[in-house]
C-alpha cells in the first residue's frame, strides 16, 4: 500500500482513516463514511462523563448573597455525576462554561449537543444548558442555542430558545420537568440553516424521544459559541443541579 499510489506520470491521491490502522475510505466508504466522525481529523468531540472535575477548565460565574457557598463536585453516583448547588439566597446562582468559545454553527459543518441533566425542585429553580456567547446565560447573551427551564415564566416547563444579535425563537417543548428526574436534551445543526432539538427521557436504554421541533431563524452563525449550564435560585433556599454527561460533536472545521 503506497501513500498515494504512485503512477508513471501523476498521483492518484487518496483518503484514509488514520488510527491505530489505516482504513482505506475508497474501499469502505459504505460503512466508514459515519465511522470516521468518531476520529480526531474528522471531527471536534468534546464528551464529559464527570468521574472528576477540573475547576481550571471552567469559567465559573457565582452568586452568593444566601447561607453557605455554591459548590461544583463530583459526588458518588454511578455514570459520574457533577453537582452543582446554589448558596440559599432568592436569585442565587451558579454557571459554568467550558474551556474556549470552539464551536460555531458553520455552513456545511453539521453539529450535536447533547446533556443528560436532573434538577432538584424545577418549580423552584431557573436552569440552562446549551451554547452561548460570553459566560453567562443568565445575564443575557446576543446569542445562544439553549434549553432553559424559568420559573416566573413557566413554572417547571422546559423552553428551547435560540438567538442572533439579540432577536430570537423561544418554543415551550411541551414537557415539564418532574423533581429529581433524569432527561436529556439534545440539538442538532444541518449545516443548511436548520435546527432541530429533541427531548428524551430514561424510559429506555439511550433515550426516548417525548419531544421534538425545528427552528430556521434567528440562528447564530457569525460567532464562536461556548458550551455550558447553570442553576438559580428562584426562591431563598438553595437548589442543586446534577450533569451525568454532556457532548458537543461537530465535523471538523476547514473552511
Amino acid at each position: 500500500m503506497e501513500y498515494p499510489h504512485a503512477n508513471v506520470d501523476t498521483h492518484s491521491p487518496e483518503l484514509f482513516i488514520r488510527d491505530i490502522e489505516f482504513l482505506n475510505w475508497h474501499i469502505n466508504h459504505d460503512k466508514w463514511s459515519w465511522f470516521k466522525y468518531f476520529t480526531m481529523p474528522y471531527a471536534h468531540r468534546l464528551e464529559l462523563d464527570f468521574c472528576c472535575f477540573d475547576s481550571d477548565c471552567w469559567t465559573t460565574t457565582t452568586t452568593e448573597k444566601g447561607s453557605g457557598s455554591a459548590t461544583e463536585t463530583c459526588i458518588d453516583a454511578v455514570n459520574g455525576v457533577l453537582q452543582i448547588t446554589n448558596a440559599g439566597a432568592d436569585n442565587d446562582l451558579d454557571e459554568l462554561v467550558y474551556g474556549c468559545e470552539c464551536f460555531q454553527l458553520v455552513d456545511n459543518f453539521e453539529l450535536y449537543a447533547e446533556v443528560r441533566l436532573r434538577i432538584d425542585d424545577p418549580d423552584n429553580a431557573d436552569w440552562w444548558f446549551g451554547l452561548i456567547t460570553g459566560n453567562s446565560f443568565f445575564t443575557p447573551p446576543n446569542d445562544y442555542v439553549v434549553f432553559f427551564g424559568d420559573v416566573a415564566t413557566g413554572g417547571d416547563s422546559v423552553y428551547f430558545a435560540n438567538a442572533f444579535n439579540g432577536a430570537g425563537n423561544q418554543v415551550d417543548t411541551g414537557i415539564d420537568l418532574p423533581d429529581d428526574t433524569w432527561y436529556r436534551f439534545g440539538f442538532h445543526w444541518d449545516g443548511k440553516g436548520t435546527i432541530r432539538w429533541f427531548v428524551f427521557t430514561d424510559a429506555q436504554e439511550g433515550g426516548y424521544c417525548v419531544a421534538t421541533g425545528s427552528v430556521t431563524t434567528y440562528i447564530v452563525q457569525d460567532e464562536e459559541l461556548n458550551v455550558g449550564f447553570g442553576i438559580r435560585n428562584a426562591e431563598a433556599d438553595a437548589h442543586s443541579l446534577d450533569i451525568d454527561y454532556l457532548y458537543v460533536v461537530q465535523k471538523r472545521v476547514t473552511t
